[in-house]
């Protein structure tokens, strides 16, 4: 039971971190974004990632999805309905 238990505080830390970085990088990136929504059903893949998804400023139709690489502590792979920065268009800003 406590290996349960240990295993999923575990990966609610994982997602929590996930979900901060998320914000950060859409923040970073993309015009716009007054709130981030998140659902809270999350998939760990195999190499120890977590996926992120939700909407964007209420709009359901505005998702979100990121795979958050916590060896590298970055959002690895993405996709976001919502305009980029002119900036970032290129190359992903800094966040």
């Amino acid at each position: 039971m406590k290996y349960q238990d240990d295993k999923k505080e575990a990966e609610q830390e994982l997602f929590n971190r996930a979900k901060d970085k998320m914000e950060s990088y859409i923040k970073a990136n993309y015009n716009d974004i007054e709130q981030i929504t998140y659902y809270n059903d999350y998939k760990i893949n195999p190499m120890g990632g977590i996926s992120v998804e939700g909407y964007l400023n209420g709009n359901k139709e505005k998702e979100f999805y990121g795979l958050y690489d916590k060896t590298n502590d970055e959002i690895g792979v993405s996709s976001v309905d919502a305009e980029e920065k002119p900036e970032c268009q290129e190359k992903e800003c800094e966040y």
